[in-house]
């Protein structure tokens, strides 16, 4: 048995209980204003005592069961001390209402209703075939009742009303047995339809949690691996890069087409530097092993800093930065993940603006409980159709792979994964031939987004 289901039977005796008591309180009352209403020929005594035993009983039944309920050697114990624990309460209510209608009137008294009341809180409760017990019970005590009152106080004029009820009374435990039989039948089926349904449920339950732990250890097997790669790849792509520019000194002028050979060779291993570095960040994020440090970062500063990173070529293709913003502006977020956002942003804009296009335009500014940081290009644009699956791992766009044939693919979704971590957020909006606006929100009330403004 599982933790919840130890839940469910908990929920079901505190369930049980608290109807009791509504029993209790409602014999009390019957018994309190019965007289003022009907005048009833029952000792009021002696019901009076079978409410008390029933009040005496469920005062009890909580203390016992904190004693016994931690006391089980395995769940499939745990089950059969429930079992026992509500059969054993079901057992006792059907004797004390047994006997107060033996001192009420026996079969005459409506109240016999109530063993159908029972009988479907044990279909509740019980299996079906632990159910048929209480639903014989429910049928046969009334006819009992009918038989035993010619004997001792059991007497159909209880109610005052000699013979007015007992000339019916046998047609209508006749059919109140019919009603009896139907419904258990009814609920019966109903219980098992439930039990089937909830076992199909928990076996699901299991096979999603087999498959949730299957992926889990895939997860892991995949930042594992891609550790390894970024271990094995970067070192041997730092060498090359290092002895291609022994071969591009040693060639000088020597051979145009060879040095440009090398130079293509180079940015290659430039971009695969690059998607190993945004591998590895990528897997250290989603694994959780890149842990936020949140710092005070000076907004303009770190933007400014940015750009002057990618001002050479932005300056070979006549690109411009424009950056608007109050320098005295701070944001609480982790540096390196503000930075790396900056970096593809403005990475991106340059790589896809065409020679001498036109400006690059960085603003940021507070908008209510965000600070908004947007970078908007005069580049190639993205086709509509395209633009929902850009933030997608390793994706281009068509017209981006056809202008610049070195990218990773990596840079809007590792944008993403940094927002998701800050509890910020991410928003593109493109024209093709018009230039692509990116906006992240960093949030101001969340733990990691905080802002203030020196004097």
């Amino acid at each position: 048995m599982t933790e919840f289901g130890q839940e469910v039977h908990l929920e079901r005796l505190s369930w049980f209980i608290h109807l009791r008591w509504a029993a209790v309180a409602g014999a009390i009352a019957i018994v309190l204003g019965g007289p003022w209403l009907v005048p009833l020929a029952i000792p009021y005594g002696k019901i009076g005592a079978c409410i008390l035993v029933l009040a005496l009983l469920n005062a009890l039944y909580p203390v016992y069961w904190d004693r016994q309920k931690t006391s089980y050697s395995s769940p499939e114990d745990y089950a059969r001390k429930v079992r026992r624990f509500l059969h054993f309460q079901m057992a006792a209510d059907l004797v004390l209402l047994t006997v107060m209608l033996f001192f009420s009137g026996g079969a005459t008294n409506p109240l016999i209703l109530l063993y159908l009341f029972h009988m479907a809180i044990s279909a509740i409760l019980f299996t079906p075939k632990e159910s048929l017990f209480y639903a014989v019970s429910a049928l046969a005590l009334p006819w009992a009742l009918y038989f035993l009152e010619g004997a001792g106080p059991v007497k159909a004029d209880a109610w005052g009303l000699p013979g007015f009820y007992f000339d019916y009374e046998r047609p209508l435990l006749w059919g109140y047995s019919a009603a009896v039989a139907g419904l258990w039948f009814f609920l019966s089926r109903l219980s098992g339809d439930l039990e089937a349904k909830k076992q199909a449920l928990r076996e699901a339950n299991e096979k999603l949690r087999g498959a949730n732990e299957a992926l889990r250890q895939l997860d892991l097997f995949k930042n594992q691996f891609l550790k390894q790669v970024v271990l094995q790849l970067k070192k041997p792509a730092i060498e090359m890069d290092f002895d291609l520019s022994t071969v591009e000194g040693a060639l000088g002028s020597q051979s145009e087409k060879a040095l440009e050979a090398v130079r293509t060779a180079k940015k290659r291993i430039w971009v695969l530097l690059e998607l190993v570095d945004d591998l590895a960040w990528l897997s250290n994020a989603q694994a959780g092993e890149a842990p936020l440090k949140r710092e005070w970062v000076n907004v303009y500063e770190a933007l400014l800093g940015r750009i002057q990173a990618v001002e050479e070529e932005a300056k070979q293709k006549g690109v411009t930065f424009q950056l608007h913003g109050d320098s005295q502006v701070q944001l609480l977020a982790d540096p390196e993940s503000f930075q790396r956002v900056a970096d593809n942003l403005f990475s991106n804009a340059v790589k896809y603006t065409p020679v001498g296009r036109g400006h690059v335009t960085v603003n940021f500014h507070p908008e209510g409980n965000w600070l908004v940081l947007s970078v908007e290009d005069e580049g190639i644009g993205i086709p509509p159709k395209q633009q929902t699956k850009l933030f997608r791992e390793f994706f281009r766009a068509s017209n981006a792979k056809a202008m610049e044939r070195f990218g990773t693919g990596l840079g809007l979704s590792i944008v993403r994964q940094v927002m998701d971590r800050h509890g910020g957020r991410v928003a593109l909006s493109s024209e093709p031939k018009k230039g692509t606006r990116v906006e992240t929100w960093w949030p101001l009330d969340h733990p990691g987004g905080v802002i203030h403004s020196s004097p």
